[in-house]
């Protein structure tokens, strides 16, 4: 006999779509995972930032002070001037303010930017602490430099030549002066007075510059360098 053959039925499961609930929870994990990722992103985006403003502070500290050193290493004197003519058109004057020191040199520094400009490699350059105009709790190391040697006085320089900004946020600029006589640092210089130093350069100067702080803190960052002045005799072209 042949056996009757029994068919197995298997029932497939339907298929089953996610409730709203569940689609709410995933779509709140995924928004704290991307919100977890974008803190994380711009967190890197502000340290990056604010490392590339600490390093453009530096620099911007490291060549102003060695402009100022290469410029006052060219500085001179020279004997060359009208007969009867009182103005020193060639000059050393640093003048000690505490921390706010100024200095005014004639040095052969001068660029000529534009050609046969009515211009030489003389001129008279300062360096001079000042307040921002907008903002005066902020100050900052001034450079002022005239086309040619004028003979004006110091302070009268700002009615010859306008100064602008060599490195911002300066807290103390200080100078000081070797005078090989004396063999001993000194805080001021003057070619210009017959009681100081007149018609002699100092061999060496030192200057030192506090910076507040770039990375924002409390401790300002303090420079210093010295240079020696290559020029240690005056020009004398009567010789």
């Amino acid at each position: 006999m042949r056996g009757r053959g029994v068919g197995l039925r298997y029932r497939v499961p339907a298929a089953r779509g996610m409730t709203l609930v569940e689609v709410m929870v995933s779509i709140a994990i995924l928004a704290m995972m991307l919100t977890s990722v974008w803190v994380s992103f711009r967190g890197t985006l502000a340290g990056m930032q604010r490392t590339g403003e600490v390093q453009s502070k530096y620099a911007m500290v490291r060549t102003g002070l060695s402009r100022m050193l290469a410029e006052v290493s060219m500085a001179y004197l020279s004997f060359q001037r009208p007969p009867g003519e009182t103005r020193h058109f060639t000059l050393f004057d640093g003048r000690d303010n505490f921390d706010a020191d100024a200095l005014t040199f004639s040095a052969f520094a001068h660029l000529r930017l534009r050609k046969d400009a009515n211009e030489c490699d003389q001129s008279v350059i300062q360096y001079f602490i000042e307040q921002d105009p907008d903002d005066p709790s902020r100050t900052h190391l001034y450079r002022r430099e005239t086309r040619r040697l004028t003979g004006d006085l110091p302070e009268r320089l700002e009615d010859v030549a306008p100064a602008f900004i060599l490195i911002e946020d300066v807290e103390k600029f200080n100078v000081q002066y070797w005078d090989p006589r004396r063999l001993e640092w000194v805080d001021e210089w003057s070619t210009m007075r017959t009681d100081m130093q007149p018609d002699r350069l100092p061999e060496r100067v030192r200057i030192v510059l506090e910076v507040s702080d770039p990375g924002g803190g409390d401790e300002p960052l303090v420079v210093s360098g010295q240079t020696i002045l290559f020029l240690q005799e005056k020009i004398d072209l009567s010789r």
